[in-house]
C-alpha cells in the first residue's frame, strides 16, 4: 500500500502540533491516516488525556456556560466521593494528562489538592481550571504544595462592570488570589479568555492587568460558542474588523510583556474553530470522566453518553469496550450517531445523512428568557 508524501506530511503536522500525545496514539493517528475506514476500531494506546469533573457544583452563572442549559436541574449536588477517587486514580496510569475542569468549580471540590497528589503518582502531567474566586487561604496553599503542574483561569474581562456582568463576581478578587497562589509557588498559570460582542473591547487590556501577576505565562482566547445555546448568533460574535482590533492589540501587548498567547496562531478562527476531517477524541483522546465516575467520548457528551463507569470496570474494558468500539467504527465509516449530530456540529465535517437510526440534528430554540424547547429540524 502506498501513501502520498502530502499525507505523510499531513499526519507529521497532526503529531507535533500534538505534543503530549504519546508514541501509541501517534501510531494510531498514522493508522488512520494510512487505512481509512479499514482502520482498526480497536485501540492498543491510551487517551492523550482525560478531563475529571470532580463536582456538578459551581459558585457562579456565566451566561454562555453550557452546563447551565444541559445539566439536569433535579440534580442539585454531586461529586465524586474521596474513596471513590483513590479507587479511580491508580487506573489513570499510562494516560499523559489529567485535567480536572467541567461544569463545576473544581476548588468546591473538598479534596481538590488531595485529588492533584494523589494523580501525580500515576500520571505526569495534571492541570486545574478554576474561576480563582476561592483561590484563597487553605485552599490555596494546599495547592500551592499539591504538586499541580498548570493552572487555567477564566478571565473574561479586564475592567469590573464588564467581568462582573459576565462571571457575577469581582475581578479584583480573582486577580489578588491570583497574586496570592503566585506568592506561594512557581506553578504556571494560564488564563482562557472566552470572545464576544459583550466584552470584546475590555479584552484589549487583558494583556496588561495580567502582566502584574507572576507566574502567568499564556493567554489562551476562544470564541464564544453560542451554536450550542439558545442565543442568536449575531447579537455574540464579533465583526471581522473588531477581530482584527483584538488580534493585533494584543499580539502586540503580549510581545512587550513576554507571555505567550494563541491569538495569532495559524488558523486561528475567531468566529468558529475549523472542522476536522474526522473526531480524534474516541480514538486518541481527550476523553471525560464525570461526578458519578462515568466516561465520555468527550467534554460535549460528558453527561449525555456514557461508554462506562470506572467505579467497576477497568481503563481498559471501558476504553475497548461495546459502545466505544461501536463509536469508533461509526466515525471510521463517517456515520457519525445522532448525539454527535445533536452536540458538535463545529469539530466535524460530518457526512452522514439522519436517519431512523440516526434521527438527525436537535435545534435549542428560545420561546421564552427562561424556557427552551428543544425541536427535530
Amino acid at each position: 500500500m502506498s501513501i502520498s508524501t502530502e499525507k505523510i506530511q499531513r499526519i507529521a503536522r497532526t503529531i507535533k502540533q500534538s505534543p503530549l500525545t504519546s508514541f501509541t496514539c501517534a501510531c494510531k493517528k498514522i493508522e488512520l491516516g494510512l487505512l481509512g475506514e479499514k482502520a482498526s476500531s480497536y485501540n492498543y494506546n491510551k487517551p492523550v488525556g482525560i478531563d475529571i469533573e470532580l463536582t456538578n457544583v459551581c459558585n457562579l452563572q456565566c451566561p454562555w456556560c453550557d452546563t447551565q442549559f444541559y445539566a439536569d436541574k433535579t440534580v442539585k449536588k454531586r461529586e465524586i466521593p474521596w474513596e471513590k477517587y483513590k479507587v479511580i486514580a491508580p487506573k489513570l496510569s499510562g494516560i499523559n494528562r489529567v485535567m480536572f475542569c467541567g461544569g463545576g468549580e473544581t476548588l468546591t471540590y473538598k479534596h481538590a489538592a488531595d485529588a492533584v497528589r494523589l494523580t501525580k503518582e500515576y500520571v505526569p502531567t495534571v492541570l486545574m481550571h478554576s474561576n480563582a474566586t476561592l483561590l484563597n487561604g487553605k485552599r490555596a496553599n494546599k495547592l500551592a504544595q499539591s504538586g499541580l503542574d498548570l493552572l487555567r483561569v477564566s478571565i473574561d474581562g479586564s475592567d469590573e462592570d464588564t467581568f462582573h456582568e459576565i462571571r457575577g463576581t469581582s475581578l479584583s478578587k480573582v486577580l489578588d488570589n491570583l497574586t496570592y497562589f503566585s506568592s506561594l509557588c512557581d506553578v504556571p498559570i494560564s488564563t482562557v479568555s472566552v470572545i464576544s460582542k459583550k466584552n470584546w473591547q475590555s479584552l484589549l487590556n487583558v494583556p496588561d492587568i495580567l502582566s502584574k501577576i507572576e507566574n502567568i505565562e499564556n493567554l489562551y482566547f476562544q470564541p464564544v460558542e453560542v451554536d450550542f445555546l439558545p442565543y442568536e448568533r449575531d447579537k455574540y460574535y464579533i465583526t471581522e474588523q473588531e477581530w482584527t482590533e483584538l488580534r493585533e492589540t494584543v499580539i502586540d501587548k503580549c510581545a512587550s510583556y513576554g507571555l505567550k498567547t494563541n491569538i495569532g496562531d495559524p488558523g486561528f478562527d475567531p468566529l468558529f474553530f475549523k472542522p476536522w476531517k474526522r473526531c480524534e477524541y474516541p480514538f486518541t483522546g481527550y476523553i471525560t470522566l464525570n461526578y458519578e465516575g462515568m466516561v465520555a467520548p468527550c467534554c460535549r457528551l460528558t453527561n449525555v453518553v456514557h461508554m462506562g463507569n470506572l467505579y467497576t470496570e477497568s481503563f481498559e474494558d471501558v476504553w475497548n469496550g461495546d459502545f466505544f468500539r461501536k463509536l469508533r467504527r461509526l466515525i471510521i465509516t463517517g456515520e457519525y450517531p445522532s448525539y454527535c449530530h445533536d452536540r458538535c456540529n463545529y469539530r466535524v465535517e460530518m457526512s452522514s445523512i439522519p436517519s431512523q437510526d440516526s434521527p438527525g440534528k436537535m435545534k435549542y430554540v428560545k420561546k421564552t428568557a427562561d424556557l427552551l424547547e428543544i425541536a427535530n429540524v
